[in-house]
């Protein structure tokens, strides 16, 4: 195949569902016209789909913190994504992970997969996409190839597109007991799963909003109890404080520059 990058350490897979035909050939036709081999990686549906998660799925914590349950979408997900991990850390190999409908620069994917071997081997895991959380802070560690490594404070809220190695990928295996949150969510709490919340500029990756999601949320109900809401509120602040506490510990460890 013509002009295919240079990746014999870095393997790239899309994750995908059995029926989403229509994804699977509008992302194959962009990554073959790319030059840039890859694999489908079957998922988890959630709607009908059976998985050892739900084992490990607190739905009393769900509960408390959040005030509804996890809908069939977001534990399919969850495990799909938990697959990936346990495959990256059978086969002790490096990853770029793509969701099924995301779009991306093949300029800047066939550079990243050239210079990926520049990385600093620490770095673990990437987030290949633009953080447009809110209230966030970045900070601009090394540089490999014509990329730059951002580290950031708060999470992008996303699991469209990453590299992950399987360090990272062990990490994130042995902080999933118990579920409670949506995989994005559980991948942005650095503080409990020690993987840094890490970006890079320029990003490649973003999603095509010409296909819904398949996550599916619950519809907002009545009023909760007050006890529900208080313990939402005390979650979420007890989230932001270890966050903070531990960015200070981070600002300590990485002494990168402060991005624009």
């Amino acid at each position: 195949m013509a002009n295919l990058p240079k990746t014999p350490d870095v393997g790239v897979l899309v994750l995908t569902l059995q029926g989403s035909v229509d994804r699977q050939a509008r992302i194959k036709q962009a990554l073959d016209q790319s030059g840039i081999e890859f694999e489908f990686f079957w998922g988890v549906d959630g709607r009908k789909d059976q998985h050892s998660l739900l084992d490990v799925y607190d739905d009393s914590k769900r509960m408390r913190t959040k005030g509804q349950p996890m809908t069939p979408g977001q534990l399919g997900c969850f495990a799909s994504h938990f697959e990936i991990w346990a495959h990256c850390d059978r086969e002790n190999k490096n990853f770029v992970v793509l969701e099924d409908d995301v779009v991306f620069d093949e300029d800047d994917f066939k550079s990243f997969l050239d210079s990926i071997s520049q990385l600093p081997a620490h770095f673990e895991c990437l987030r290949l996409f633009e953080n447009k959380t809110r209230n966030h802070k970045r900070y601009e560690l090394v540089e490999f190839g014509c990329f730059r490594v951002l580290r950031y404070t708060k999470g992008p809220m996303s699991t469209m597109g990453y590299y992950l190695t399987p360090r990272a990928a062990r990490k994130f295996l042995a902080s999933t007991d118990p579920v409670f949150l949506p995989v994005d969510i559980h991948m942005d709490r650095y503080w409990v799963n020690g993987v840094a919340c890490l970006g890079i500029k320029p990003a490649f990756v973003s999603h095509d909003y010409g296909f819904a999601s398949l996550i599916g949320y619950e519809k907002k109900g009545g009023r909760r109890p007050m006890s529900m809401r208080l313990n939402r509120e005390f979650f979420t602040l007890s989230e932001r404080v270890r966050r903070f506490f531990y960015n200070l510990g981070l600002n300590k460890t990485f002494r990168g520059k402060r991005g624009e």
